[in-house]
């Protein structure tokens, strides 16, 4: 395992340098000052330019005012050169552009504006100097302020303001960043570079990253010291872990596989446990049948020595008793007959499962025999097994493996399948494939089938089937070895695959395939297995 230093590194120094972190303070800093300085020296416009309009107002009505009667004399007498002459001396003051008077009677003197701009002139009414017309109007005088006088004083006024501002802003900009850099600037490039060092895990520096600093930053520091230096731990524990890793691994997959086996093997007994005590409750009826049988021709022979010791046997009396025992030796033949079929049955499965040998056999037939073994465990239950068998051949395999199968199947359906139901049946199929390879010669393979039609498995368990130890009944008595010892009897010892497909509600089908040798069948073996 190598972890580099600089290899979590995301910006190259090149990249880090554009986007460093005192940069991006002075951007946003000298931003955020840049906007207020806007809006300042808006407002700022904004007051100087009202303050400047007023007092442009104000200096031009009080010259107005100081000329005023002479304007009146000049209209009264209709003395156009003394008016002109005032016009001109208003009009030399700097703050106004344009003076004219209008009249009545006289007419107009001066150049007057026009449109817009004269709606913005000044208004001044001209009474008659007579007192016999008591102040009648005689004109008015307009007077036009010159706003790029205005604005050229506000332009240098602002200017000045505004140059102040810069000049204010790129010195507060060089302090800032020189005091940014000094303490955070360059104590973060120092720990960029410690972060940098080439294989910083497997072997970090040992001297203090920023010794005697206290704030923020020195905190920062030493905890990242710290951890680098615990990782640096953690990667030597790992090295010597991965070191013993793959002993450990085998030494555990084999502790792992005995422990399976040992599973395997004690589910293995567990079952053929079971079976030993419902074969032996099945053979109770017959032998319990025999053994009355036994007493009645014990009593039988006992009355009949009874009548000759006696020389009281009549023929009907021997003739009676005769029959009777004759009737009793048919009942016991019968019944020992059927425990024999129970015990050869058992015996077969029996030694199939513990001796795991290979041998020649019927395959429907060990179908057959291993559903005769779990007939008492069937007859407890509400549910049925169909057969419909078409693969009656003699084939060289093992017994044990396919009689296991079939118990497990059964059993798996009844304990899985059914759950909850109260009544069911479970379908075994058997059929024989053949298919042409190359040259004509043909494959011989045994297609197995058990279905339920019960409550299905879930599609995210299907894929977890075949897994050991995975059951739903985990802690109610399932081991989760069943499907598992299916898998490996199939794969390990028949050489063929086994599949599962469900459907919720509809049911369960396993479908095995395994390739079959088949064998001839001998007069003594057909004779055995008809029997």
């Amino acid at each position: 395992m190598s972890v580099s230093g600089n290899a979590s590194l995301p910006y190259a120094s090149l990249e880090a340098g554009k986007t460093s972190l005192s940069r991006t303070f002075i951007l946003y800093t000298l931003g955020l000052f840049a906007v207020l300085g806007v809006i300042f020296i808006g407002i700022l416009t904004k007051i100087t330019w009202d303050a400047s309009y007023e007092r442009a107002i104000r200096v031009t009505e009080a010259f107005f005012q100081a000329t005023k009667r002479p304007f009146e004399r000049a209209i009264w007498t209709v003395n156009a050169d003394a008016t002109l002459q005032l016009i001109r001396g208003l009009e030399t003051l700097e703050v106004v552009e344009k003076v004219w008077v209008e009249t009545p009677d006289t007419g107009n003197f001066g150049d007057p504006a026009t449109g817009v701009r004269a709606d913005t002139a000044l208004r001044y009414t001209l009474n008659s100097p007579s007192t016999i017309l008591h102040k009648e109007a005689i004109g008015e005088v307009f007077i036009l302020i010159d706003r790029n006088a205005i604005s050229y004083e506000i332009v240098s006024t602002v200017g000045f303001i505004v140059t102040a501002i810069i000049v204010y802003l790129i010195l507060l900009a060089i302090v800032i960043r020189t005091i940014f850099k000094r303490l955070i600037g360059e104590p973060l490039t120092q720990i960029v570079g410690y972060l940098s060092t080439p294989r910083l895990i497997e072997d970090p520096p040992k001297e203090e990253l920023m010794k005697g600093r206290l704030d923020e930053i020195g905190i920062l520091a030493a905890s990242l010291q710290s951890l680098v230096q615990r990782r640096h731990a953690d990667l030597q524990k790992i090295q010597e872990y991965q070191t013993n890793l793959e002993d450990l691994v085998a030494h555990r997959t084999e502790q792992l596989k005995l422990v399976q086996e040992e599973l395997i093997q004690a589910d293995n007994l567990a079952a053929l446990g079971a079976l030993v005590a419902g074969v032996s409750h099945e053979l109770n009826t017959p032998l319990g049948n025999a053994l009355m049988a036994a007493t009645t021709i014990k009593d039988c022979s006992t009355h009949l020595k009874t009548e000759l010791d006696n020389k009281s046997l009549s023929k009907e009396l021997l003739e009676y008793e005769v029959e009777r025992i004759s009737e009793t030796a048919t009942i016991i033949e019968k019944t020992l007959g059927r425990a024999r079929d129970l015990v050869g049955n058992f015996r077969q499965v029996a030694v199939d499962r513990q001796s795991e040998k290979k041998r020649s056999f019927n395959f429907d037939h060990i179908i057959r025999e291993t559903l005769a073994t779990l007939q008492p465990t069937l007859k407890k239950t509400p549910f049925t097994v169909d057969l419909d068998l078409e693969a009656d051949l003699v084939v060289d395999s093992y017994p044990g493996a396919v009689s296991q199968l079939v118990s497990n199947l059964v059993e798996n359906a009844l304990k899985h399948g059914y759950e909850g139901r109260t009544e069911g049946s479970i379908k075994l199929t058997s059929r024989v494939v053949t298919t042409t390879e190359g040259e004509g010669r043909g494959k011989t393979s045994i297609v197995m089938k058990c279905q339920d039609f019960g409550v299905g498995i879930p599609e995210k368990n299907l894929k977890k089937v075949f897994e050991p130890f995975f059951t739903t009944k985990f802690g109610k008595g399932g081991s989760g070895l069943g499907m598992a010892i299916c898998y490996q009897l199939v794969t390990e010892a028949l050489n063929g695959t086994i599949s599962v497909s469900s459907k919720i509600g509809s049911g369960t089908e396993f479908t095995i395939e395994f390739p079959a040798l088949v064998v001839e069948e001998t007069k003594a073996e057909k004779k055995r297995m008809v029997h």
